[in-house]
């Protein structure tokens, strides 16, 4: 495996994006960074809060999951309103 250099400008991109509540394995994926790297990254710059970082993203995905689930649900008890 070849070793390259990353600069810090994207580093602090794929750290934002999983911050953010995406998917490591995606983030890394689209970067074409392995996804130990990316793992390596939030132990370093977290200073131990990596586990933290993950959750907080876990539960931003989850947020966002929930939000479109009462969304469609919200739509189809209008609907249903509507056709009574």
């Amino acid at each position: 495996m070849a070793k390259y250099k990353i600069s810090q400008e994207i580093k602090r991109e794929v750290l934002g994006k999983v911050s953010s509540g995406r998917k490591v394995s995606e983030v890394a994926n689209e970067y074409g960074i392995p996804t130990k790297t990316v793992y390596t990254w939030l132990g370093r710059d977290a200073g131990g809060k990596r586990s933290e970082i993950l959750e907080l993203s876990k539960l931003r995905r989850e947020n966002e999951a929930l939000y479109k689930l009462l969304g469609r649900l919200v739509y189809q008890s209008e609907a249903a309103k509507k056709n009574c």
